[in-house]
């Protein structure tokens, strides 16, 4: 794992070294085990490659980067794990190709010679890089199928930059770090800067699945996507249940089995749930003398969120070496500020996962699986009832005048919150549609909030639901199956947007490789691939067929629990230990001139009506943004593009 970044362009080569110093130095902490820069000349320009290593394949030297193939002059920097890096190697060795080393790193430069862009369909893992390729004097950049590791660029005249982190490419000096009022909206609107926008201006992600080519001046030459979700199948062309299950639990085995390759200790995250459970019980057959540890997090003070005993009972039952990490208020509060100062982005979901991968790495852990994206993909969370139901209830209520509309809202929702109360009003103005209804749920602030800050959808060119027009996730619905509709929305949004990219800022925050099983390629496919009512049929319960799946490694218990997030106390923060911070960054941001100070204060209005309420995920959102601007009128630059 690791912290990337390249520069190409018509600039002298000692701004380029010294562009790409400040990039790589602004993410020394992604790789604490090895770094590397090398500059190529181009023709009439310049190329700096360069990273920061987290050494998990191949520790040695060997896998140093960036790396050349001697043969082609081809040069790589790489973020990430090809998980079937030993196969491809097999097949590579048998056309010829030798080996220093045994990196994935090696491997992919071996399989980019060898079957050029195609490669990129061949690989199973995690992944993002730039290949200088040297017989087409072309920069190469790429992330995997999912997204799961991130990759951002910016061009100028006659220069493109990209690295791990928007951050970085803030501290290249070539350009102006300006907050983009759109991704300004969407973080507040949702909780998340949404893709391909960052929170940056002119600095882009790149989306998953998907390609880009340059030439020595920065032009385009050439891009594309190289996965999508797969066509639902038909109802003739599914089995029987009986060998779905089997077929998803050999798939799901597999996948853990791919991410247990490494040469460091590793270990995975075992809360009591569903997802953790599973993959430590899949992965039993890892070698003795080397068997998955579980790590769990423990909060003393807070004794009925602690899932410390049922998980300790989980890794006795599958011989695991178990590790307690207590993390009390005081220690994870004291967490809070260099969390803080970590952020790449504003995200108001983020210390949690910090929380987690600190406590974890503390241990002497290096690489954790996680059991991210079991929810979005089987049907874990109340969104996959609740937008279909709401969508059905819609299609009722439509016909009727919108002042009925508006009384069926206010009977529906008079004993909730002031943030339900507006939710719901909203969905049934709005007339949405499924999708509609879907952003709507997964809203932090409403129109009226937004617009109350000087945030207007229409001014900003948005979409009514504040999403690029051109990017929509129309090819996440799918007539006539809402189950389906919703969890390839909730993984191309959410997933995508919040927990993944929270996964890796506060992974790599601690120099922690966080791998993910779930998002595994051939399991992904196969998954989205099943049609809504075999994965979540009317009646059952949640993440019905991966109980079917994993059902022997499941207590009756555990069948029978409900499903339990992981929740820090905000709401009793705000009002105590962080009060002191809520207000210095509440008033900083009134300061910046980015927001309508009448819509904070109305916010804050509302937190101190309903302290215990919803109201305070929309405060600490502000606080996040209020932390992140600091930081980078502290830490950035100024230059010009």
């Amino acid at each position: 794992m690791c912290g990337i970044a390249a520069l190409l362009g018509d600039l002298p080569s000692d701004q380029i070294e010294t562009s790409l110093r400040g990039m790589l130095d602004a993410q020394a902490h992604r790789g604490p085990d090895d770094s590397g820069s090398v500059l190529i000349p181009t023709g009439g320009a310049m190329l700096g490659l360069g990273n920061h290593r987290l050494a998990i394949q191949d520790i040695s030297p060997l896998g140093h980067q960036p790396m050349r193939n001697e043969k082609t002059g081809d040069v790589l920097v790489y973020n990430g794990e090809i998980y079937n890096a030993p196969e491809l190697k097999e097949i590579l060795q048998s056309a010829g190709h030798r080996f220093c080393g045994h990196s994935d790193t090696e491997v992919l430069l071996r399989g980019y010679e060898e079957w050029g862009i195609d490669c990129l369909d061949r690989l199973r893992g995690m992944f993002a890089f730039a290949l200088w390729d040297a017989r087409r004097s072309r920069l190469v950049i790429a992330r995997d199928h999912f997204g799961i590791k991130p990759l951002y660029y910016a061009k100028g005249k006659s220069w493109i930059a990209c690295a791990s982190e928007v951050q970085a490419l803030t501290h290249c000096g070539l350009m102006a770090a300006e907050v983009d009022r759109r991704a300004l909206a969407g973080y507040l609107a949702y909780g998340g800067v949404q893709e391909p926008l960052t929170i940056i201006a002119n600095v882009f992600t790149l989306p998953r699945g998907s390609w880009k080519e340059f030439d020595a001046t920065g032009k385009v030459t050439g891009g594309g996507k190289y996965w999508e979700f797969p066509q639902l199948r038909r109802s003739a062309e599914v089995q029987p249940l009986s060998e779905i299950v089997e077929e998803g639990r050999v798939l799901l085995q597999k996948a853990i089995k791919r991410h247990l390759l490494s040469d460091v200790r590793i270990g995975v995250f075992l809360s009591g749930g569903l997802d953790s459970t599973a993959i430590l019980g899949l992965a039993r057959d890892r070698e003795e003398e080397h068997p998955l540890e579980a790590f769990t997090v423990s909060f003393p003070d807070r004794p009925d969120d602690d899932e410390c005993e049922v998980a300790q009972a989980t890794a006795a039952r599958f011989a695991s070496p178990f590790n307690k990490c207590q993390v009390s208020d005081s220690t994870a509060l004291r967490w809070m500020a260099d969390a803080l100062a970590r952020i790449d982005q504003p995200s108001m979901d983020g210390f949690n996962t910090y929380v987690v991968a600190r406590a974890a790495r503390e241990q002497g852990i290096v690489v954790a699986l996680s059991g991210l994206g079991g929810d979005e993909m089987f049907g874990g969370y109340n969104l996959f009832r609740r937008v279909p139901r709401t969508y059905n209830f819609m299609s009722w209520l439509n016909p009727l005048p919108q002042r009925l509309r508006k009384a069926a809202s206010t009977f529906a929702t008079a004993f909730t919150s002031q943030v339900v109360k507006g939710k719901a009003e909203e969905i049934l103005v709005a007339d949405p549609g499924l999708i509609g209804i879907y952003f709507h749920y997964r809203r932090l602030l409403s129109d009226s909030n937004l617009a109350a800050m000087g945030l207007n959808a229409k001014d900003l060119d948005l979409s009514e639901d504040f999403q690029l027009r051109e990017c929509r996730y129309e090819d996440c619905y799918v007539p006539g199956d809402h189950v389906a509709s919703v969890g390839r929305l909730d993984s191309s949004f959410y997933l995508q947007n919040i927990l993944l990219r929270d996964s890796d800022v506060f992974g790599m925050a601690n120099s922690l490789e966080i791998r993910v099983p779930f998002l595994g390629r051939d399991l992904t496919e196969w998954a989205f691939g099943l049609p809504g009512n075999v994965l979540l049929p009317r009646g059952a319960p949640q993440k019905y067929l991966l109980r079917k799946m994993c059902a022997s490694v499941y207590t009756k218990t555990q069948l029978k629990q409900p499903k339990r997030g992981f929740a820090l106390p905000f709401a009793a923060w705000l009002q105590g230990p962080l009060r002191e911070l809520m207000e210095k960054n509440l008033r900083s941001l009134r300061l910046s001139g980015l927001l309508d100070p009448r819509g904070i204060d109305l916010l804050r209005k509302m937190f101190d009506a309903e302290p215990n309420g919803p109201a305070w995920s929309r405060i600490w959102a502000l606080v996040v943004l209020g932390s992140w601007l600091q930081k980078q009128q502290r830490l950035t630059p100024s230059g010009s593009a």
